[in-house]
């Protein structure tokens, strides 16, 4: 064998390596995008959970204190979480939701007589331990898309996320449900 055929069956080794890398390359990013649908389905699920404990929220409140409409106004203008919803759409109905959740925690406060009855205090329970759930999905998302976020902005694999068209993807924001103190009842919800 000459070194004209050396150098084809180098130029072949290395266009299948190549070849082989993008594969390789390729294959990850889409399992870790799959990853992330998924935890971002997960997330989608805690806010429709929330949601529908605010809801509940709505009708224990209304039961003691009729005439705190402000709180009601905001629980009523809650929006469902739309299916297959964006980072975007998640993070607008966390973020209202949040704010739901306080004008709760206020109204609580507001009112001893609330605030000492089961069915609130079992409302407050089932808040909390649903803001847990959302808390471990949201790190879950969080954390997949640090991955995935990894492929897009690190050599060589950027070259393959950009061959495929895939960029950085947002992150879920922090919310601060412990942070409950002093707010006022008067909040736009």
């Amino acid at each position: 064998m000459g070194p004209l055929g050396i150098c084809f069956i180098v130029i072949i080794f290395l266009v299948c390596s190549v070849i082989g890398w993008y594969i390789s390359i390729s294959n990850s990013v889409n399992r870790i995008k799959l990853k992330v649908d998924e935890s971002l389905s997960g997330v989608e699920i805690q806010l429709r959970q929330r949601y529908d404990v605010l809801m509940q929220g709505k009708k224990v409140a209304e039961q003691y204190a009729k005439h705190e409409q402000q709180v009601f106004e905001g629980l009523r203008h809650l929006k469902e979480v739309p299916a297959n919803a964006t980072v975007e759409q998640l993070n607008e109905a966390s973020t209202t939701q949040e704010q739901a959740v306080r004008g709760l925690f206020a109204l609580g406060e507001a009112y001893p007589e609330l605030k000492s009855a089961e069915i609130f205090n079992n409302l407050i329970d089932k808040l909390s331990e649903q803001s847990q759930q959302y808390s471990a999905a949201r790190r879950a998302v969080n954390g997949n898309i640090t991955k995935l976020n990894t492929y897009v902005v690190t050599f060589p694999s950027s070259i393959a996320c950009s061959m495929k068209g895939v960029t950085k993807m947002d992150y879920i924001h922090e919310e601060n449900i412990g942070e409950i103190k002093d707010v006022d009842l008067t909040m736009n919800i």
